[in-house]
């Protein structure tokens, strides 16, 4: 099955609106198209950000964690960590060293300042937006139902 790293940028945003690339992943993963990998420091991150920013929507977070039952992994330890801060920002490499050690087969952020096409090729893991993840969907859709 195809593992799928959702960053908390890509939690959230889920979260706060019901029409965006972000839910459309969520609603994928719940029908079981992928298995939603996370790490257990993307739980924190959206638990403190939703509580400061967006409150109503910690109930939502919740649900979509009870619906599509991501897989929760362990947060990388400090040599997983360092061998990518050479690539990506500090702050950032304990989400890109889980994706690596989560064996998935891409990551989605909103976070393209920092998840660069570098950074992809360096890591070796596909790194989209959730928007380029459902056109891919799409087209590989319309590819099929074409023929």
């Amino acid at each position: 099955m195809i593992r799928v790293f959702l960053d908390s940028s890509a939690l959230i945003a889920a979260c706060g609106s019901a029409s965006g690339a972000s839910h459309a992943v969520i609603v994928m993963a719940e029908i079981g198209l992928f298995k939603v990998v996370i790490s257990e420091q993307v739980v924190d991150e959206c638990e403190r950000n939703l509580m400061k920013k967006l409150p109503k929507a910690l109930p939502v977070f919740r649900q979509i964690i009870s619906t599509i039952a991501p897989e929760i992994i362990p947060n990388p330890s400090t040599t997983e960590i360092e061998q990518w801060v050479a690539i990506i920002e500090p702050k950032d490499a304990p989400i890109l060293a889980a994706a690596v050690v989560g064996q998935v087969n891409r990551l989605l952020t909103l976070n393209t300042k920092d998840f660069t096409p570098e950074v992809s090729a360096q890591s070796g893991l596909l790194i989209q937006t959730p928007s380029e993840f459902i056109q891919q969907i799409r087209a590989l859709i319309n590819k099929e139902l074409s023929e």
